[in-house]
């Protein structure tokens, strides 16, 4: 398994619509890439504004291959996306899932 982390950088002059976001945003990408074997989305938002990044997004999928394919195919409708909700670039990281278990 591995985890498609999208993490927003907190900058000082970010903009960034969360309602939108959490609204429109998440949905379009459950259902975009939901048809292209994502098995979880995970939101995480920062708890103040010294925290790192405004939001980080955890996506899950079977494999780099599947997640490389479904961003191929539907990959610019989400990026386009992008610019409605905020003015920063997300840092994309594609880690293998280590310790899938919880404790």
């Amino acid at each position: 398994m591995i985890d498609v982390m999208v993490a927003y950088p907190n900058k000082d002059d970010l903009t960034f619509d969360d309602r939108y976001y959490l609204e429109n945003h998440v949905p379009l990408v459950e259902s975009l890439l939901g048809e292209h074997g994502l098995r979880y989305a995970r939101v995480h938002r920062g708890i103040d504004a010294a925290s790192s990044y405004h939001l980080i997004a955890h996506l899950g999928f079977d494999s780099a291959e599947e997640f490389e394919s479904a961003f191929d195919t539907v990959g610019q409708q989400l990026t386009d996306d992008i610019a409605k909700f905020t003015n920063v670039e997300p840092l994309i990281q594609v880690s293998e899932v280590v310790t899938p278990h919880t404790a």
